[in-house]
């Protein structure tokens, strides 16, 4: 299985996470299963047809998707020769490329796109300079836009408790309107995607295995306990923080070559 991600150059980064592609040839069907990131991904199915089994939504070769913002765990077939190429948007950064009127239509779903709107030829997408072709038709798509939503998303701190009061203060706008335009170009609520964050982050904390126990992290990003920790981190990933440390953090240890 091969995996690699490619951050884009200091303009197109404002709008978009990663470029990613994605591989393997394998004897059977392998199930993938996916978590909310925040993000909207346009993905490139140039290997087998596979299903997305959570939506039964079958992707054929040569077909081009928007996996949506998601809210709760998918699973989705690794066909037995499966190659993907995806660019990853963050939150509002689609919007700064193509007209979607309200991103929230689409969330936890999965919809079909015209290939020749949202993405290059496939000959350039298969070319040894296939970034830079991303990079060249992005810039071409690329309105230029910037939102107040923007700055919301950058100054959130994940070891606070989410205030949208003093968020839409901040802002200048109503609390109505702040969520309402949250909605239209993030896709999800801004307390959905307060709490998918801060799972996300938790995760990284964990990977990283500088803690000495769980419940430090827990109290560094301001969970109510325990209890709360474990409910919302199961809620996002599908593991207690617990199996999600024996699973990632003592796999890697162990498979981790010895000197």
């Amino acid at each position: 299985m091969s995996y690699k991600e490619f951050t884009p150059d200091v303009k197109l980064s404002q709008y978009i996470d990663c470029f990613w592609f994605s591989n393997h040839l394998a004897e059977n069907i392998k199930l993938k299963k996916i978590i909310p990131d925040g993000c909207v991904d346009i993905i490139v199915n140039l290997g087998d047809k596979f299903n997305i089994i959570s939506e039964d939504f079958k992707v054929e070769n040569e077909q081009v998707i928007l996996a949506g913002p998601m809210t709760k765990i998918k699973y989705s077939e690794y066909s037995k020769c499966h190659n993907l190429i995806g660019i990853r948007f963050k939150p509002f950064g689609l919007h700064a490329f193509f007209n979607f009127e309200e991103l929230s239509n689409f969330q936890d779903a999965t919809i079909q796109l015209e290939p020749k709107i949202f993405v290059p030829d496939f000959k350039k997408l298969i070319a040894i300079d296939c970034i830079k072709n991303l990079t060249i038709f992005f810039h071409q798509k690329l309105k230029n836009k910037s939102h107040y939503i923007q700055n919301i998303i950058h100054n959130l701190n994940f070891c606070n408790p989410l205030e949208i009061s003093k968020i839409a203060n901040e802002n200048f706008v109503t609390e109505r309107t702040m969520q309402r335009h949250f909605l239209k170009y993030a896709g999800i609520s801004l307390k959905c995607y307060y709490s998918i964050m801060k799972a996300q982050k938790a995760k990284e904390l964990i990977t990283a295995n500088t803690f000495n126990v769980l419940s430090d992290i827990y109290y560094n990003l301001n969970y109510y306990d325990n209890a709360h920790f474990t409910k919302e981190f199961f809620r996002i990933t599908g593991n207690t923080p617990i199996e999600y440390y024996k699973n990632v953090v003592l796999l890697q240890k162990r498979e981790r070559p010895t000197e």
